[in-house]
This record gives C-alpha cells, structure tokens and sequence, in this order.
C-alpha cells in the first residue's frame, strides 16, 4: 500500500517532492520520483511484498514504461506464471513488476485481469506520443484523484496532495455541498468530489491524459443474473480463497472483528487456515491477532458476540473504547485524512481501531462490502417482499414476511417516530445557497434485491465506505484489504439466485449455511446488524456544548451555505429531544470543520499520531510569525476542543492559553498542589514557568477546594426560587442559576430584590437578543454561581456550587507560592467563564483584567468534562527570522 503522486506537463521539482510529501502517511518507508519534459510522478511507499526489491518508479522496456502503483494485485502469481510463459523475464518478487509486464503484454486489456486493489500510474513513452494513463480497481477500493492546474494535469492517491499547487484555486463544489445538506447524499457520482475541478478516476475505468486531453474509458461492467449454484459449499470454496489471497504479505497480518457476521465469518476461515498451517497464513504468525471497538453499557456494545468469535478462534484481541471526548478531540485531524465531508460519525470507531491495530500489525482484513453483497442492512427485507408481491409468489411473500416479522417492527416504529419528529432543514440553508441546485436523482429500485444490492454497492453505500476504510487505515500507515470485494466472490454472488441471499427471514443465507462450522451459533443466528459504529447523538449531547460554540462562532454564521442561530436552536432541540436526531447536525458540523481546514486556513498537516492522536494544529502563517516561543507550545500542548491555543488580541498581540488536566477536586484539596502537578509535567514536556507567565484558574476549582460546594438535595428551596428559576436562560451545558437549587443560592448571595431587577431587565432585553443581562444585573458572586448538570464530572452532575471565597486573596496567596517554588514572577487570575459571558473574580496585583477578559472570550478552558480547570497564559515573543512553519489554530480575541 502505497501513495502515488505527480503531473502530466511540465516538470516542477518542488511541486512534486511536495505533492509526495503531503501523502507521507500512506508510505513511511521509502520514496522515489521520476521527472521528465512530459510528465513526473511521485511515490511514497508502505513495504509489504518484497520488502527489499520493491521501490518505485518501476520500468520496463528500457524506461519507455514507467509506473507508480498503490494497492495490491492478488492474482500476481497467476499472471506471472501466464506472462513467464509468454518470454518475461522478472528481478522481483512484487506484484508491482507483474502489473507493469501485464500492461506491456496487454495493455489495457491487462486491468479487467486483476483480482485486488490498485489506484496506478503509467507513463506510456513507447509509441510517438507519450501518455499517462491512470487506472483504478473495479470496485474503487483504492483512490486515485486528477485536476487541471495551468499546463498540468495533476493526480494523486488523496486530494490534499492536488492542493499543493498553490496554482490550483480551491472552490468548493456547491451542487456537491447542497446534495450534501440537503440530501444527505455522497460519494454517489462516479467522478465529482466536494471540490470543484477535482474529479476522481471512476472504479472499473483508466483515465488517458496526452496531448489531446483527458479522456475516461472503462473496462469492467458487473453483468447481473440468478443462474448460479446457491449451493453453500460452493460459496464456502470461493470465499476461502478469497481469503487466502489477502494473507500473502512480508509483514504482519490480522483482522478488525467487530463481532458482526462478516467480519467473524472472515476471522473464523482465518483462524482455520492458520491452525492448517496454510502458507499464505505465516503472516499471521503463531497467533491470530484481532482489533476490535466496544463501548462498555452502551446498547452498540458488541463484547459479547466479540467474546463467542475470541472463544471460537483462539485469537488474541486487542480493544479500543471511543469515547465522546476522543471524538471531539480527533475530529480535526479524522477530518483532514477523510478530507471529505462525511454522512455521519461512525466511522470513527474505524479509526480508532486502526490506530491501534497499528502498533501490531501492517496489514489488516475487514469486512466492507459484504453487507451491500448480501443484503445485511435491515431494509433488504422490505425490497425483498415487494418483490416477492409484484412477482405474485404469493407462498413465498407469506413466509418471508412471517418471517421476517422481528425485523420489520423495530424499522417501522423507527420511522413512525422520525416522521413525527420531523426535522426540515430547508428553512436552516440559505436562500441564495439553494437557488438553482438540483436535488440528486434517487433512482434505488424498492422491487428487486437483486438490482438493489447492486445500485447499493456500486453507487448509494459502498463507496463512501471505502473512503472512509482507506483513509482512517493509511492515517495509521496500515493497509486494510477486503475479501468480500475479491473479484472472483463478487462475480460468484452476481449470479446467485435472490433466494440464497434471503431465504426463511433469514438475510446473507448462503454465507449463515457456507460459513455454519467456523461460526460460534449466537453470531450465525445473530438478526441485528451494528458493526462499526459510534453512540452518535449520545456523543453528541454528551459533548453538546462544545459543538455549540462551533454552531454559535462567527465564522459558523458567516457561510453562504446556512444561517447558523437557527441551525444551532436545531441542535439544542435536538439534543434536548424536541425534535428527531437528525444527521443534518452532523452534516453542517463536519462541513464547518471541513471548509476551515481545506479552505480558510489551508492546512498542509494534521497528520494523526498514536501517541498524541488528537492534537490540534492549525494556522501556518500565525506561527511563522511566532516563532520558536509558539513553536515549543505546539508541540508540547494542545487546546480543548473547539477551543484555541492561541489568540491574536487587537492591539496585535498573541497569547497562548495552554489548558492544563488536573483529577477531579474535592473539597479540602491543596489547590497549589493540584496546580503543580501539571505544570511539572509542561515542564518534562520542554515549557517552563517563566517571568511574566499567567496561570488562569476556574472558579469552580478555587471554589470546590474550599469546600463551597454542595449537593442540590441539601438545598433549602424557597418558592421564589421555584418560580425565577423557570424564566433564566439555559445554555446546552447547564450552567448557571436555571436549577432551583442554585437560584435559592443566587437570592441567598445577592437578595431577591437584586435578583427580581435582573430578571426583570432580562426579560425586557430578551426579545432584542441581547443575551446575559441577567447576570450583568446580578453581580459576579451569582454570575459565578454553577448548577448540577449531567455534562459535569460525577459528583458535581449532582452538585450546586457557590462563588469562591475572597478570589483576589487566593491568587496573591497562589501567586506568591507559585512565584517561590518555579523561581520566577507568576500572576494568578480567578475566572469564571462560560459561553454566556466571562469575568474575572480576582487576581494577584499584577493582573491586567482586560487583558485576561480578551483572552478567555472563547472560554480556552472548556466546558464539558475535559478536566482542565487551570490554563497558563503567555505572551508570545514574536521572532523576526522567519521560521519552518508549525500549524496551530488561532482565533482573534475580543
């Protein structure tokens, strides 16, 4: 596995070093590049077959034949032995060599030949007028992307690599975007992407570019029948080999079980092969190695059935637990791999799991496409039966439908809800943005299995899939093959009749009845599908107002593509269970991210990293201005999500907010010492305290350890507080004085008539939008006041919380203990900041309070459960040498 790179035009040596570069994670092991007048191609290189003999560029034909090639060809052996026979002669043992003869025998007759996965490129200098031809695999497993830039036309296995041409100009594909949000649809045109001018090689197609231009020709089209044997044991034959042929490798191999029928089907043929001691199967080495996602008390856990495979096969396992803090936490950087929008968040248990499966192995196999193949998604059914009725076999409609009775129920009561639930997203897009766009054409046939598992796997399901598997494996430089997509199986299950595929209620029958002796039985009679997939809303709410703040920022709200107040009131509906739990959420918050990394900012890095694998970096020209003082900040911290390290004040000044992780406190904790253990750690991490340093410390915290908190059901309400505490604004986190509980504390600390005036003027500035002036009007010991709220780390989900006691003289006190034991001159300020508002409740004598209100507008600290209740403040020194660029992420401070 592989990234290709390079250009049809003129040759540009930075350009193409840089096209490479940028695809560095798909090949950590090697490079090479070729340049000519005509054309120049690039080649990072992940080793896996011949390890030694394998680099790239290859040739033949003393250099007339050039290629770079990612993927795999599964048949090399086979088609060298043919192309032996036909007098070629071979220095390698990669399939690489193979896939370069068979085009120098066959030409492009040679692509519908391979069995595997392959994005190529081939410079074809052998007749008068040199061409370069690309190609992809028939199924579109592996990427590969073309644009044209001036006299080039550029390619490449990922897009970020086309952006690198600062000739390129970056516009966003706005009939895309709108299918995209509207629609819900992607990655269902065989050549568009969400780039305009970006087009991606179609699967089963070669792209000839020369001096004529671009022209697209296919070689491969699925023919679709029922005149195949549904005999089990004939699939079982076929299905075996297709396994076989993606354990051949140098390096280690295992498989991500998700505990699903078809990646424990594979696992179980796995397994056996390696206790027969096939050949193939010494990748895998003495002991079957497993990867696997679960999420403990949650209804998507899947342990259980993971255990009965584990039980199974002696394999070992190896699991992640994603959680919602990861999610928001990696979601840059997942972001910038996938480098296109994406229709929900479940893929990010695949990224995780590939991280992990990282640090064991180098190759992995994975069940995509067996679904799409097999009808496993609980709608095949349905199409099934409404086939069966047009087709009046009305014997076989009564017994499917029986049958299959469990499966319906839950689908429908789904859909009963979301109807009733409804969310219209129309009235959230801009007027302008949806002039004009044409809604895309959902031509999925209702009627027919067998032509809807086909539209399914070659335009509506798999393909996004397949973005997603490729991306979130090379991330991690790992490759991860698929034998559901071998070609021999997919050929084999074309031509299977509807009812080996649905039989007696029963989807994917062929494959239950073929696979019945390596499948534990509570799998083999398993009805519900989960597989790779994340607790999506339940994150979301869990980590809600994070993804407020991205929905309420400015630069949300100023996109052409949506009106960001009323998509961020749907959110809060939506979260607070008002309205069904739509993916259009998701949709406006990845397109968001998207459109800052791709666009705003330009980002050329975010690459992903197993020992820090959430780390923000954004913003090149920032720390090019920077320097070395903001250089050594970025690679030792990074901010809480939604949330930036830096922030660039009005007067021109940048001021790092480096949050930093304590335990959970509790009353009577030494709030020094839980401040120095992370400033320790900063420090074994290359940043020390220095003169003029600032540490900010939440209230909360200050106010936890002097014993100011309190359970709610120790709190005496009065009814005044019952009735004020119905008209205060709530925010998605919970804060503030909305509890009965904490109103009773905010009359207690500033008086009910105080409260009443506030309130009142509250509500007469409601209407006008103007948000906090409760507070403002209550005073800062209410303003710091906080609730219970279920996105508080335990106990405090349970806790009101009052003001902290003389702030100003617990951060002289902080001040002058910190000043002592780091031997320099540190200031403290107590904050209490929120999305509402921010203040300051106390500081050390050297405070500028205007300042710090500046730099903690944004809230730098977070306001779920990131545990970071302190953050060191520090101005940054502005270098006037331009230094190597470092990305980070940077907002402009009020």
């Amino acid at each position: 596995m592989c990234g290709i790179s390079g250009f049809f035009g003129p040759r540009d040596s930075t350009l193409l070093r840089t096209m490479t570069d940028a695809q560095r994670h798909r090949g950590p092991d090697d490079d090479g590049y070729l340049e000519t007048d005509v054309a120049s191609l690039g080649f990072r290189r992940l080793s896996i077959i011949d390890i030694v003999h394998g680099a790239q560029p290859m040739s033949v034909d003393q250099g007339r034949l050039q290629i770079v090639y990612n993927g795999e060809v599964y048949n090399f052996r086979e088609l060298r032995g043919e192309l032996e026979g036909l007098g070629h002669r071979f220095d390698t043992h990669c399939d690489t060599e193979v896939v370069l003869h068979a085009y120098q025998e066959w030409g492009a007759a040679a692509f519908p030949r391979f069995n595997g996965m392959w994005g190529l490129a081939l410079l074809d200098a052998r007749g008068g007028s040199p061409k370069l031809i690309l190609c992809r695999d028939h199924f579109g497993i592996k990427p590969l992307y073309f644009a044209r830039s001036g006299a080039r036309v550029l390619f490449a296995s990922e897009i970020k690599s086309i952006l690198q041409d600062s000739r390129f100009e970056r516009r966003v594909d706005e009939q895309s975007m709108y299918e995209y949000l509207a629609h819900g649809a992607f990655d269902h045109k065989s050549h568009a992407t969400f780039f305009d001018g970006i087009s991606q090689v179609p699967a089963a197609a070669w792209v000839t570019i020369d001096g004529d231009g671009v022209t697209t020709s296919t070689y491969w089209t699925p023919v679709l029948d029922e005149s195949g044997s549904a005999d089990p044991a004939g699939f079982r034959e076929v299905f075996d080999r297709a396994v076989t042929r993606r354990l051949i490798a140098d390096v280690p191999v295992g498989i991500c079980l998700s505990g699903g029928l078809d990646s424990s089907s594979i696992c179980g043929v796995m397994a056996r092969q390696l206790a027969e001691h096939l050949p193939d199967a010494a990748s895998l080495g003495d002991r079957l190695k497993t990867f696997s996602a679960v999420f403990p008390g949650d209804p998507i856990d899947e342990s259980r059935y993971i255990d009965a495979v584990l039980t199974t096969t002696g394999a070992d396992n190896a699991r992640v637990e994603p959680t919602a803090v990861d999610f928001v936490r990696e979601l840059e950087a997942w972001v910038w791999h996938v480098e296109q929008p994406m229709v929900s968040s479940a893929p990010f248990a695949m990224w995780m799991v590939t991280r992990r499966a990282a640090q064991d192995v180098t190759v992995v196999l994975d069940g995509q496409g067996g679904d799409e193949l097999l009808a496993g998604y609980d709608h095949y059914p349905f199409v099934y039966v409404r086939q069966l009725l047009r087709e009046r076999r009305w014997g076989d409609f009564a017994r499917e439908a029986w049958r299959s009775r469990d499966i319906y129920s839950p689908l429908i009561r789904r859909r009963l809800r979301d109807r009733r639930l409804h969310v219209d997203v129309r009235p959230m897009l801009q007027r302008d943005f949806l002039r004009g766009k044409r809604a895309p054409v959902d031509d999925r046939v209702q009627d027919h299995l067998k032509r809807r598992l086909l539209q399914d796997f070659l335009v509506w399901s798999l393909p996004p899939l397949l973005r997603y598997e490729d991306r979130c494996s090379m991330a991690h430089s790992l490759e991860a093959r698929l034998p559901f997509l071998d070609q021999e199986l997919v050929d084999y299950i074309l031509h299977l009749p509807a009812a080996a595929i649905i039989r007696d209620g029963w989807n994917r029958r062929v494959l239950r009845d073929g696979l019945a002796d390596v499948l534990p039985p509570v799998i083999r009679r398993r009805r519900k599908k989960i597989g790779f997939t994340t607790p999506e809303f339940r994150w979301y709410r869990r980590q809600r107002a994070a993804l407020q703040s991205l929905l309420r920022s400015p630069r949300f709200s100023a996109r052409p593509y949506w009106h960001g107040p009323a998509v961020a009131e749907g959110f809060r509906a939506a979260c607070a269970g008002e309205s069904a739990e739509s993916m259009f959420f998701w949709r406006v918050i990845n397109a968001e991210i998207w459109l800052r990394i791709f666009f705003d900012d330009r980002v050329t890095n975010l690459e992903a990293s197993s020992s820090d694998p959430g780390f923000a970096r954004r913003g090149d020209e920032m720390v090019a201005r920077a320097g070395e003082d903001a250089r050594a900040l970025v690679d030792a911290c990074r901010p809480n999500f939604g949330r930036h390290l830096f922030t660039r004040l009005r007067d021109g000044r940048i001021l790092a907010r480096v949050p930093l992780r304590s335990k959970v406190l509790v009353g009577g904790d030494d709030l020094h010492a839980e401040l120095r253990r992370p400033l320790l750690d900063l420090r074994d991490r290359g940043v020390s305290l220095r003169d003029g340093d600032l540490m900010l410390v939440s209230e909360k915290a200050l106010a936890i350890t002097q014993g100011r908190s309190l359970p709610v059901d120790q709190v005496v309400i009065q009814p005044l507080a019952r009735i004020l505490s119905r008209f205060v604004s709530r925010v998605p986190t919970g804060i503030g004085i909305g509890h009965p509980a904490t109103m009773q504390l905010a009359i207690e600390e500033a008086g009910a008539p105080r409260i009443l005036l506030a309130a009142t003027v509250a509500a007469l500035t409601r209407p006008l939008r103007i948000r906090g002036m409760f507070y403002r009007v209550a005073g800062s010991g209410v303003n710091a006041i906080d609730g219970p709220s279920h996105l508080n780390l335990p106990p405090y989900d349970r806790y009101a919380i009052k003001g902290p006691e003389d702030p100003d003289g617990a951060a002289r006190h902080l001040a002058n203990r910190l000043s002592i034991e780091f031997d320099v001159k540190v200031e403290v300020a107590v904050i209490d900041a929120n999305d509402l508002t921010a203040s300051v409740l106390g500081s050390s004598p050297g405070v500028d309070r205007q300042t710090v209100l500046a730099a903690v507008a944004d809230n730098p600290l977070g306001q779920t459960d990131e545990a970071t209740p302190f953050a060191l403040m520090r101005e940054i020194r502005v270098s006037t040498a331009r230094p190597q660029p470092a990305p980070v992420l940077v907002s402009s401070g009020r």
